[in-house]
C-alpha cells in the first residue's frame, strides 16, 4: 500500500520560519560573544580598538565552539551565564549540524512539527536571554562606553 504525504504537512511553513530564527539568533549570540571577548580585553588586557575588533572579524569567521573556548580559556564569565552559553551553543549546533538528518523522516509525514516548533522556539528563547545578558556584561565592563 503506497502512502500518499502531503506537498506541505501543516505548520511546515511556521517550522521553517522557527529553524531560521533559531540559526539567525545563533549568529547574533556569537557577535554578542566576540564583542564580549573583544571588550574584556581591551578593559583588562589593554587591547587597542583595532586588536579587538581584528579579534572580533576572526571568531566571527570560524564555528562558535571557537568563542566559547576563547572565552572560557581568557575572559570568564560568570558559571551560571557560561553553563548557559554551552547549553546554548549545543542546541544550536544540533540545529545546524543534526536537526535536518534527525526530523526529515518525521517531517515527511507531517509528524513531530509542533515537537520541533517548540525546540525552536525554546533555542530563540535562549539566545535572546544570552545577547540581553552579554550586554549587560558588557555594560559593567565599560559603564561610559568605548
Amino acid at each position: 500500500m503506497k502512502i500518499d504525504y502531503p506537498l506541505e504537512p501543516e505548520k511546515f511553513r511556521e517550522l521553517c520560519e522557527r529553524v531560521g530564527l533559531a540559526l539567525m539568533m545563533g549568529q547574533k549570540v556569537q557577535y554578542a560573544l566576540a564583542y564580549y571577548f573583544s571588550v574584556y580585553h581591551m578593559v583588562n588586557s589593554g587591547w587597542s580598538k583595532e586588536e579587538a575588533m581584528r579579534k572580533v572579524d576572526f571568531h566571527l569567521s570560524k564555528p562558535m565552539g571557537v568563542i566559547v573556548n576563547s572565552i572560557e580559556k581568557s575572559a570568564p564569565l560568570d558559571g551560571a551565564l557560561f553553563k548557559k552559553v554551552l547549553r546554548f551553543k549545543e542546541r544550536r549546533n544540533w540545529v545546524a549540524h543534526d536537526f535536518d538528518d534527525e526530523s526529515t523522516q518525521y517531517i515527511a509525514k507531517g509528524e513531530r512539527i509542533d515537537h520541533y516548533i517548540s525546540e525552536m522556539s525554546g533555542i530563540v528563547s535562549l539566545a535572546l536571554e544570552l545577547v540581553k545578558a552579554l550586554n549587560n556584561v558588557g555594560e559593567e565592563l565599560v559603564p561610559t562606553g568605548i
